[in-house]
């Protein structure tokens, strides 16, 4: 099924996987051997997005680390970087009220870090920046700065292990207590 069928039948891709998510987290609680006051969630690219959504709409997530998704509305179409808004993203009726890191702002309190890449042909520094900025100051709206954290390593868009590393620090820190 296409998007606009999915539209036309009253949902989006993004709901789909957000209701997917949601269940992960429901059967991750179910299971003896996991703490379900101490979930977090982390992806990258599409990933990076699905964990912004299910951080801001979902309390149950305590942490998550955001890869390689992070922009300002403006600054895409700026570059007309259309392959960088997929289809899975769209939210009919929403971005015409909310940008991207309004979205990430509405985990807070909640523990969120964005890794972008400087070097990510998907997301310009100058929207890297603000988007980071905004939150930032969401953040500091919100009360609690340090609840947000922002990695910007000289890399292409990617996971890789030294991105990796620092997220697992970030968990640590806000599942574990560990570091901080």
């Amino acid at each position: 099924m296409g998007v606009r069928q999915l539209n036309w039948a009253g949902t989006t891709w993004a709901g789909i996987n957000y209701w997917d998510d949601r269940r992960c987290i429901d059967y991750l609680r179910s299971r003896p051997e996991v703490d379900p006051e101490r979930l977090g969630c982390t992806g990258l690219s599409g990933g990076g997005w699905r964990t912004n959504i299910l951080a801001a709409l979902d309390s149950r997530v305590k942490a998550s680390a955001s890869v390689g998704w992070m922009s300002t509305g403006d600054y895409q179409e700026v570059y007309n970087i259309a392959g960088a808004i997929g289809t899975f993203c769209l939210l009919p009726g929403v971005w015409n009220r909310l940008d991207v890191p309004d979205l990430t702002i509405m985990a807070a309190p909640g523990n969120h870090q964005v890794v972008n890449c400087s070097e990510d042909p998907l997301f310009p520094p100058e929207a890297q920046a603000e988007a980071a900025r905004q939150i930032r100051q969401g953040y500091a709206w919100a009360g609690c700065p340090d609840h947000f954290g922002h990695y910007n390593p000289p890399k292409p868009h990617c996971y890789d292990a030294q991105i990796q590393a620092e997220a697992l620090a970030w968990f640590d820190r806000h599942l574990k207590g560990l570091g901080a």
